[in-house]
């Protein structure tokens, strides 16, 4: 029996109680991959006591949400129109694709506050927030593992998106457990510890093209692992020595360093390719009107697109209301 069909033929059918089915098929999900894993469910009682409780989002998290996007969007619109009458002797294009770009990174950066201030008020989601993902990937490893050929591409990209949303919390679990001080000598212990388990878990991923099988089960089973000894508040022996051998640790101050350069990289080809835009059409001899002003915009998302790709420009339009 599959997985979906374990699920659905041992759901409650309390319609009525929504919530707490969607908590017992997730309950009942991960028992049989422990079982796909040969793990028993008595060795990780944390784990499976958390998934129990459900995740539960604060009362007042779409009220903050709501408010984060009003000012986002009033700041980016007073900023960039700021910035346009400021530019008023520059050509109108300029002064137009100016006037985005800075309302843009506005937007962004107020978000990007927000969502950072929301994770630390939310101090249950920050904590648990490790262990809630870290099972959903091992669900999404084991589907994919169980899957044929022909579905798995579509699975396999599940886990890699779940994954980009785990290894941060691995890398950060020695602050979101709360079993340290800010000042305790065992940050930097934890710290080192977590930067190889992550670099033990994207090894295993990176396996999964070459060795899909081994490597699923690999990446799930060490999942298994650290979600139960960080419910233990085990932070600096997240996974046993044995599987931190020969392991490149991922750095979670060079991945920052890395983003924010890039992410800058992107900034700065988006003012390059709205100006280059607005040159061209310039040179080219274009009548004055809606081409020449909206030519600028256009090389302004083809700059962003080249430079950072689909992803970190999808990941902006995510922000933007009403997504």
């Amino acid at each position: 029996m599959t997985l979906d069909e374990e699920r659905y033929h041992r759901a409650p059918e309390r319609q009525g109680e929504r919530r707490l089915t969607r908590t017992m098929s997730k309950q009942v999900a991960y028992d049989v991959v422990l079982d796909c894993l040969s793990r028993a469910p008595d060795e990780v009682p944390r784990t499976r006591a958390l998934i129990g409780a459900g995740e539960k989002k604060p009362w007042w998290n779409s009220l903050f949400g709501l408010s984060l996007a009003m000012l986002g969007t009033y700041g980016a619109y007073a900023l960039g129109w700021g910035v346009y009458v400021l530019l008023q002797e520059a050509p109108r294009a300029v002064a137009i694709a100016c006037g985005v770009c800075t309302g843009l990174v506005w937007y962004v950066l107020m978000i990007a506050a927000g969502i950072s201030l929301g994770n630390r008020l939310d101090r249950a989601g920050r904590r648990d927030g490790l262990v809630h993902r870290g099972t959903d990937t091992v669900l999404a490893c084991v589907r994919a593992l169980e899957a044929p050929d022909a579905e798995r591409a579509g699975l396999l990209q599940e886990v890699d998106a779940l994954y980009r949303r785990i290894e941060p919390r691995v890398l950060l679990a020695h602050r979101t457990r709360s079993t340290m001080g800010s000042s305790s000598p065992r940050r930097t212990v934890a710290r080192q510890h977590a930067e190889l388990v992550a670099g033990a878990l994207r090894r295993d991923l990176c396996r999964v093209d070459a060795e899909p099988q081994e490597a699923l089960r690999d990446l799930a089973g060490k999942l298994v692992t650290v979600c139960e000894r960080y419910a233990e508040g085990r932070v600096g022996r997240l996974l046993p020595e044995v599987d931190l051998e020969d392991v490149e640790p991922v750095t979670l101050a060079r991945q920052r360093l890395r983003e924010t350069v890039h992410m800058v990289g992107v900034i700065v080809a988006m003012f390059c390719g709205a100006l280059a835009a607005w040159l061209g059409c310039r040179v080219a001899g274009l009548p004055e009107g809606l081409p020449l002003v909206l030519a600028p915009v256009v090389g302004m998302v083809l700059g962003g697109l080249l430079a950072g790709g689909w992803q970190r420009m999808v990941r902006v339009a995510e922000l933007l209301p009403g997504r």
